[in-house]
């Protein structure tokens, strides 16, 4: 086990070369490593920090979102954020935090979800902003988008082309496609109206799976 932070922590995300980083509400990201009982360091946020990701291919960056509105990408072996964005004037509520973060798969691509069902898409240069989509239901009582509680990209091998999974609180799971940002499927049966659910999927991109509120594990091909 290992122990730093002073308060619960929120997401913990994992790296290709067996780097951990942890995300806490007492406003830091610890990383480590599996070969070392130590903190080899810590970035400090000025706010909880909700979400953490490691970039896909250079993993010697993190992206990390907050409970304010500020996306920053930070330089581990730096120790400082290399830049940052602001979602608020690009969310639907420009009061709204962020709740998840994730890369695409071939790392061009940054992704903030947001407590108000956006997903805004940043260039990894930068952080610029590329564009966003609305998660939400055409119709009916999730026709509001409700908050982004994981981003997920999909193993590419299987479809030959880059598509995100997206788990949000109107207890649906949406694969949306990262070309055009269309949405290519949405998923059912679950039930997540509060929690913080992550949908994940195999290796081979075949199967998603995702805990429920209703104490089952769904399971889709």
């Amino acid at each position: 086990s290992y122990r730093g932070h002073a308060h619960p922590i929120t997401d913990i995300a994992w790296s290709a070369n067996n780097f951990i980083a942890s995300a806490s509400i007492d406003g830091t990201v610890r990383i480590w490593h599996v070969t070392f009982p130590e903190c080899l360091c810590s970035l400090d946020h000025p706010e909880v920090v909700t979400s953490v990701r490691f970039h896909p291919v250079d993993d010697r960056f993190v992206l990390t979102g907050c409970m304010g509105s500020r996306l920053r990408l930070w330089s581990i072996s730096e120790k400082r954020v290399v830049c940052w964005n602001d979602v608020s004037s690009k969310a639907s509520d420009p009061h709204t935090a962020i709740t998840a973060v994730s890369f695409t798969s071939n790392g061009a691509l940054a992704v903030a979800g947001t407590m108000s069902g956006d997903c805004i898409f940043f260039e990894f240069e930068g952080l610029k902003y590329n564009t966003q989509i609305q998660v939400r239901s055409s119709r009916g009582r999730n026709a509001k988008g409700r908050k982004i509680t994981a981003i997920e990209p999909m193993p590419v091998q299987l479809h030959g082309e880059e598509r995100l999974l997206i788990t949000s609180n109107d207890s649906r799971v949406r694969l949306y496609n990262v070309r055009d940002k269309s949405l290519h499927r949405k998923f059912k049966g679950l039930q997540n109206r509060s929690s913080q659910i992550r949908a994940g999927v195999s290796d081979d991109g075949r199967f998603i799976v995702a805990g429920s509120e209703d104490r089952g594990v769904y399971l889709w091909n």
